[in-house]
Formats: C-alpha cells, sequence, structure tokens
C-alpha cells in the first residue's frame, strides 16, 4: 500500500466515528485504533504503527508554530497547492490582505481531492511562501500571518 494512500486512509478514519480499524492485504497489515486505546505490537515486522505515526501527526498541526514575525500556516498534507482566487481570477490572498481565523486561503489536490488550506488564526498575510501549482510537502510553510 503506498504511503500516501495510508495517510489519506488515517484521516478518514479520524474524521469518522470509527474506533478500530484493521485492514490485511497479503502479508500485509494495518490495524488503527482511536481514544487512546493501544493493541500490541504484532510479530510481523511489517505490521506499521500507524496510531503512534496519527498521533505525532496531529500533534503537530493541533500546534501553531509561531515565528518572531508571526504565525507560520503550512501545509496539511502533500500534494499541489492552488490558491483562493477572487471572480476575477486574482489570488485571493496576498501580501497586505487581512484574513479572518477559518478563512480558506488555498487548497491542496491530492489524489484528485481538493484539501482545503484554512487560516488558524486572523491577522495580515506578511508572506505568501508558495505559487499557484507548486507542488507542496506535509508540514511545508505556505503562509506568515502577522497579529
Amino acid at each position: 500500500m503506498e504511503y500516501e494512500k495510508i495517510i489519506d486512509l488515517i484521516h478518514e478514519i479520524e474524521s469518522s466515528s470509527i474506533t478500530d480499524f484493521a485492514l490485511q492485504k497479503g502479508e500485509f497489515r494495518i490495524s488503527i485504533k482511536k481514544e487512546g486505546t493501544k493493541e500490541p505490537k504484532a510479530e510481523d515486522d511489517r505490521t506499521i504503527d500507524i496510531e503512534e505515526r496519527g498521533n505525532r501527526k496531529r500533534e503537530t498541526q493541533e500546534q501553531d508554530v509561531l515565528i518572531e514575525e508571526g504565525t507560520m500556516i503550512r501545509s496539511p498534507l502533500v500534494g499541489v497547492f492552488h490558491a483562493a482566487k477572487t471572480q476575477d481570477g486574482e489570488a485571493q490572498v496576498a501580501i497586505g490582505s487581512h484574513i479572518d481565523e477559518g478563512q480558506i486561503l488555498g487548497a491542496i489536490e491530492a489524489m484528485k481531492l481538493m484539501n482545503d488550506v484554512v487560516a488558524a488564526c486572523s491577522g495580515t498575510v506578511a508572506e505568501v511562501l508558495v505559487k499557484d501549482g507548486d507542488l507542496v510537502e506535509y508540514g511545508q510553510p505556505l503562509f506568515v500571518i502577522e497579529g
């Protein structure tokens, strides 16, 4: 199973009410448990402890990274960045733009699905670190927002 598909699976399970999930395909096995429960590791060394990776990823996403100039908005996943556009086709978010918490700043296209990049805070855009159509990595800085 491809790494990106595993990450997408984790996101789907995190956003659902499922508490236990297991999948086995041939010798590949994956098991996910939520609500702080831990499943003992299988003896097969190909078993992936998705719960630990998911918890580390969730902790990273929940923490706003503060730098001296402002708050950095980072990419939530790997994919192609698409800037939010106005009706005129101009980028909606540019240096000096005022944004509100929860405002959509753009989207990341991954596996033909669009995933919104949402502002974690209100403020003024100090830097736009990516261009429309850029390939971005998980955790890559996209915007810097000042106070």
